[in-house]
C-alpha cells in the first residue's frame, strides 16, 4: 500500500464522494476519519494505494458506502472487521458496488463502468462469497453487462 496522504486530501474526496451520493439521493455519508481508519484495516485482498483511490470520485462514494453499510450491520471499524465479518463485509461490498456503478453511470461515465466490469466478474469468483452472495454478485453482474450492451448500441446507433 503506498502512503497515505495528507488529511486535506482525504476530506477534499469525502466531500466530493458525499456530493455525489446526495446529488443521487443517496443517504450515506462518510468522514475523512472514516475512510482513513477503513484503509487501514487488515482485508485478505489487497488494499487500493490510497492516493490513487482519492483520485476516483466513485472509488471514495464505494468505500464511503460500505463503511456505512458496515456500521449499519452493528459493526465498528477496528483493525480487524474486514476478516472476522467476511459476509457481512461481502454484502456491504456489493451495495457499495451497486451504487458506485449507479452514479458512475448516471454521471455518464460508461468508461469507467466497463473498466470495473473486471473487478465485478473477478468479485464473483471470490471463494469468500456464500453461494447466496455469488448469486447475487453474479445477477448484479449480467445486469451491469446489460448497461453496457446497451449503452454500445446506442452509441452505434449514434454513428
Amino acid at each position: 500500500m503506498g502512503s497515505f496522504p495528507p488529511r486535506e486530501r482525504f476530506e477534499a474526496a469525502v466531500a466530493e464522494g458525499n456530493a455525489l451520493l446526495t446529488r443521487y439521493g443517496y443517504p450515506q455519508r462518510g468522514t475523512a476519519e472514516e475512510l482513513s481508519a477503513w484503509l487501514h484495516t487488515d482485508t485478505p485482498y489487497p488494499n487500493p494505494d490510497p492516493a490513487d483511490l482519492l483520485g476516483v470520485p466513485f472509488l471514495v462514494v464505494h468505500e464511503i458506502v460500505e463503511i456505512d453499510e458496515t456500521k449499519r450491520r452493528g459493526l465498528r471499524i477496528t483493525q480487524d472487521v474486514i476478516v472476522r465479518n467476511m459476509e457481512i463485509i461481502n454484502d456491504a461490498h456489493l451495495t457499495a458496488a451497486e451504487i458506485e456503478l449507479r452514479i458512475a453511470a448516471a454521471e455518464r461515465k460508461l468508461p469507467y463502468v466497463a473498466s470495473r466490469f473486471a473487478d465485478l466478474e473477478s468479485w464473483c469468483e471470490d471463494p469468500l462469497l456464500t453461494e447466496d452472495q455469488k448469486a447475487r454478485y453474479e445477477s448484479f453482474r449480467e445486469r451491469v453487462s446489460g448497461w453496457l450492451r446497451k449503452s454500445a448500441e446506442e452509441v452505434t446507433e449514434e454513428l
